[in-house]
């Protein structure tokens, strides 16, 4: 398989970022900056006191799993889209309380922020999904959404025609809904090379860790 082939492959949904979560909640976090911040103690402990402090492992090769992970949960707190950190969840987006207007701005947001491609798909899919209108050009909605009487307004150009998404209080909860996984999935999808250095950062961090586990069972074995 070709590299072109392979970066297409892994692009798809298991590397997107709302799958990343599970490895920054907080007791991980905890662990691995608790390890990187208290190695260099316990090695000068081990190196005063051989005799007493014997750690079942190389203490450095955890030092740099957690140095890998840290890197790695940098990285995901910058560029990690504010979006899936504030709703990861639909559940998570209705706890807010928006108004179905809300998602006009926040197809604003991700129309501007993911790359061509991105916004590309987003336009497709709310095309094919007549979630839009086709309309007379207008600059008062070109810059950014508009609130009027009869809703929410976008405008934004595709394929030499102009659309307006207009959402307004009466939008149906299964319209809402659909809107919602269709920004949600062109967001968690954007950045592919930043989620690529985050997974590569974090299995680095997973194999050291293998490794200093291997260690110690081998270690708990010899003394048996």
């Amino acid at each position: 398989m070709s590299l072109a082939k392979q970066w297409e492959k892994w692009k798809g949904e298991p590397s997107h970022w709302h799958n990343l979560d599970g490895y920054f909640k907080p007791i991980v976090t905890r662990f691995f900056i608790t390890w990187f911040a208290t190695a260099p103690l316990v090695a000068s402990l081990i190196e005063k006191y051989p005799g007493i402090f014997v750690l079942p492992f190389d203490w450095w090769i955890l030092w740099l799993a957690s140095l890998s992970y840290a890197i790695s949960f940098a990285v995901h707190a910058w560029k990690c889209p504010q979006f899936i950190k504030r709703y990861p969840t639909y559940l998570a987006y209705q706890a807010r309380g928006h108004s179905p207007r809300w998602l006009v701005w926040e197809f604003h947001s991700c129309w501007s922020g993911v790359e061509i491609a991105g916004r590309k798909k987003l336009e497709r899919r709310v095309i094919e999904k007549s979630y839009v209108d086709e309309a007379k050009y207008d600059t008062k909605f070109q810059e950014r959404p508009q609130v009027t009487e009869s809703g929410t307004v976008f405008q934004f150009h595709s394929n030499n025609i102009n659309y307006n998404l207009t959402i307004n209080e009466n939008a149906s909860d299964e319209f809402v809904k659909d809107f919602f996984w269709e920004i949600f999935g062109r967001w968690t999808g954007s950045d592919a090379k930043m989620r690529l250095t985050t997974w590569s950062l974090l299995s680095i961090s997973i194999l050291l860790v293998s490794i200093t586990v291997i260690q110690d069972i081998i270690f708990v074995a010899s003394l048996i």
